[in-house]
């Protein structure tokens, strides 16, 4: 199959960790130039070094999404740096983890700013350049909680559930101009955030999902990688749920228990 990305110039905002740095080496593979931003410069600069190291041509720049100016000079210096923007991803975000009583208006305010506003933010930046060169792809990392919100996920939860009106409304009024836009809904991932969590909190996440494991980011990274390439080049407004079949039955372990017992 052919995908279509070599020497595409990819962004990923929120590049330099997790999810958004397996989608980044995923397309270097590709042969994709990468730019990625990040407001972690130790962690930008040890990515970079190893795109670098592996061939990928990468540009990198410290931003802050949740300043639509910092995104905008971003999005400038990546389309002077390498002359165009092929594929743009929203990717960069924060978690939150408290509830409606102990979430205070500046809390809320600023998860909707780094995970919403970001967003808005990069598909106007990106549509701006793309549609005086032809077209684009424009992918947004939503999330599992967009379908199911979960207790302690108000804000994340209004986040990422925006973030999928955003994306088939951008679909809609961009497909005039070439530019495709769909999201990315993931169940559990084994990122550095997952990491933290409690055993038995994993154990009990994990049990929810009828594959019984979390998502690899490399694993991830393929459906990213599948978007924004030319196999994709008739889907756009959808919002692609990578859950490992995350409670498609109410009792997703059940199965595996019946199978272990011969049942």
């Amino acid at each position: 199959m052919k995908l279509g990305l070599s020497g595409k110039t990819v962004v990923v905002t929120g590049g330099a960790s997790g999810i958004g740095k397996a989608v980044a080496k995923a397309f270097g593979e590709e042969g994709a130039r990468i730019a990625l931003c990040d407001i972690n410069e130790a962690n930008l600069d040890a990515t970079e070094a190893e795109l670098k190291a592996a061939g990928v041509d990468v540009y990198t720049g410290r931003a802050d999404v949740s300043d639509y100016n910092a995104v905008e000079s971003f999005a400038r210096s990546v389309s002077g740096y390498f002359g165009r923007i092929d594929i743009w991803i929203n990717n960069a975000g924060i978690p939150s983890n408290k509830s409606i009583l102990d979430t205070s208006p500046d809390e809320w305010d600023r998860v909707l700013r780094t995970n919403l506003d970001s967003v808005f933010y990069g598909i106007k930046c990106a549509a701006e350049l793309m549609k005086d060169t032809g077209g684009g792809v424009i992918l947004n990392t939503s999330s599992y909680t967009s379908i199911l919100p979960a207790s302690r996920r108000a804000a994340y939860a209004a986040t990422k559930g925006g973030i999928n009106a955003v994306t088939k409304v951008a679909a809609g009024e961009l497909a005039p101009f070439g530019i495709r836009v769909n999201s990315i809904a993931p169940g559990t991932i084994e990122t550095p955030m997952q990491s933290i969590r409690p055993p038995e909190e994993k154990k009990k996440a994990v049990e929810k999902i009828a594959m019984q494991r979390p998502c690899d980011p490399e694993e991830l990274a393929k459906v990213y990688v599948f978007l924004a390439s030319d196999a994709a080049s008739y889907l756009t407004a959808v919002i692609l749920e990578v859950s490992g079949g995350k409670l498609c039955i109410q009792d997703p372990e059940a199965p595996w228990k019946e199978a272990a017992s011969g049942l």
